[in-house]
């Protein structure tokens, strides 16, 4: 399964890269590369985020809705999650914030260019992380083990057996029960 995933990991990432570049040139007040991209950039996110959703229900599937995020991206280093969640903050905030910086309407061409990119910068990033969190999700899982040695959950604190804290082995680990 996690050998189908990494056609469209890549494609993700590649997204990922590719918008960061339009959406730089936006900021410097170059239209050009999103008028010419922008056409591929945008039908690109329905091509990643169709596995995204498959391998995030794939992920969430054991948890409770309110550990979905937690439970989709537990494969993730700690740095992965803290950039998907400023990547998220800044996309959706570039849409109703940036324009008023600028004094500008939303409708302008930078401003478009800019609050277009950023949107597609958020559907790339969560696609990419929540694709790679489907391609280690399962090393992560069979790492965790709490004080005494037994093994606990993918989301667990504590031992479900014994109520020792958990020890995670894996570097992607330190800090998935933080909030």
């Amino acid at each position: 399964m996690a050998k189908l995933i990494y056609p469209f990991l890549f494609l993700a990432t590649a997204g990922l890269a590719i918008d960061v570049v339009i959406h730089l040139a936006a900021f410097t007040g170059s239209t050009i590369l999103f008028d010419q991209l922008g056409k591929y950039i945008f039908p690109g996110i329905f091509v990643v985020w169709l596995p995204a959703i498959f391998a995030m229900n794939r992920l969430a599937r054991e948890f409770k809705q309110r550990d979905i995020w937690r439970a989709a991206l537990r494969g993730c280093p700690k740095w992965m999650r803290m950039a998907l969640w400023t990547v998220f903050g800044y996309g959706w905030a570039s849409l109703f914030v940036l324009p008023i910086l600028y004094g500008e309407g939303i409708d302008s061409g930078p401003n478009s260019a800019r609050a277009m990119s950023a949107i597609a910068l958020t559907f790339y990033a969560v696609a990419a992380c929540v694709l790679y969190s489907a391609t280690q999700a399962e090393k992560f899982d069979q790492g965790r083990r709490c004080a005494n040695g037994h093994r606990v959950g993918p989301l667990a604190r504590f031992c479900e057996e014994c109520g020792a804290p958990v020890i995670d082995v894996t570097s992607s680990s330190s800090a998935i029960g933080e909030k």
